[in-house]
């Protein structure tokens, strides 16, 4: 396996001048985009995603590999609408973090895969390799998965190299998705925008006008977030959306420190209430980084890993 970056960028990174925390979390963060090499089902594949950071990044600096689900890609976790509001990149490197925002595999700027083969297991592997290639220039690794991609974080930790996980969307002991009338997802060569792509066969998205009672509950999100969603959508691997169906594998939590959140009114996993988890959010439907609620989620967890990593 080989991993490559920018050079020069992520020489940057790693020799930014010192500086106290509170000077450094006011700096923007530094960013480098990324290309990591991994081999998934017999293939060669590339994973994509952005290293971000502010003050000097040291082997002593927390990484948080950000994995995004279902539908988006790695703009969840850095989105570009109110950004200090709804930016985990941006509260996370201001709270000492680097993070490692990745396009998962099948998704963004990464490899697009065979969809029929693209479920979590493949997804987790593809995960654990970028971990493996981070693990001897970092000590602490911790992932933070949402929804299909706490899914893949599950999978990934069970193969090792990670400190904590954070899993959000996801209940602890549930397997998937709740069972729904009418499906939000459709084809993606039938969306108009992916009609014509040569990889969007075997591939989902949501119906366009969908996103808002999929992900969200009134009286939960700003209303023009909405149009950004539609905007900035992206797909999923029909062996992904089979994966939390009837029928769905059981799952067993790692064995790190390992914290389930979820938003008051995701109803899109188990409805309102605690079905499973070790935080609720209030204020948010499914998508917590889009939700009023996001920064409570933000400061929640680093409260929570600041107790479990020291």
């Amino acid at each position: 396996m080989k991993f490559t970056v920018k050079a020069a960028l992520l020489t940057a990174l790693l020799t930014l001048p010192g500086a106290t925390t509170a000077v450094a979390a006011e700096r923007p963060a530094r960013c480098a985009e990324q290309r990591f090499s991994v081999q998934v089902n017999g293939e060669h594949q590339t994973i994509a995603g952005e290293l971000c950071s502010r003050g000097r990044l040291t082997a002593r600096t927390p990484v948080q590999i950000l994995l995004h689900g279902g539908t988006y890609d790695r703009s969840y976790w850095d989105w570009p609408y109110q950004p200090r509001r709804y930016s985990y990149m941006d509260s996370a490197t201001r709270a000492g973090y680097a993070t490692l925002n990745l396009d998962r595999l099948g998704y963004g700027r990464s490899s697009r895969p065979d969809p029929e083969t693209l479920d979590f297991d493949a997804g987790g592997e593809a995960v654990h390799q970028v971990v493996r290639q981070l693990r001897p220039r970092f000590r602490t690794i911790v992932l933070n998965g949402h929804s299909m991609g706490g899914l893949v974080a599950e999978r990934a930790a069970e193969r090792g190299g990670v400190d904590a996980v954070i899993i959000s969307g996801i209940p602890r002991d549930r397997p998937g998705a709740r069972a729904a009338t009418t499906s939000p997802f459709h084809p993606a060569e039938l969306d108009p925008k992916f009609a014509g792509k040569p990889w969007a066969r075997g591939y989902f998205t949501t119906r366009p006008g969908t996103r808002a009672q999929t992900f969200h509950h009134p009286g939960t999100y700003d209303p023009a977030i909405i149009s950004v969603e539609e905007a900035l959508k992206d797909t999923l691997a029909s062996a992904e959306l089979r994966s939390v169906g009837p029928g769905a594998a059981k799952r067993s939590a790692p064995k790190v420190p390992t914290a389930y959140v979820l938003g008051e009114h995701d109803t899109l996993v188990c409805g309102s209430g605690d079905c499973g988890a070790d935080e609720i959010v209030r204020g948010s439907g499914h998508s917590i980084n889009t939700s009023l609620a996001a920064r409570s989620f933000y400061r929640w967890t680093f409260a929570w890993l600041a107790r479990k990593l020291g």
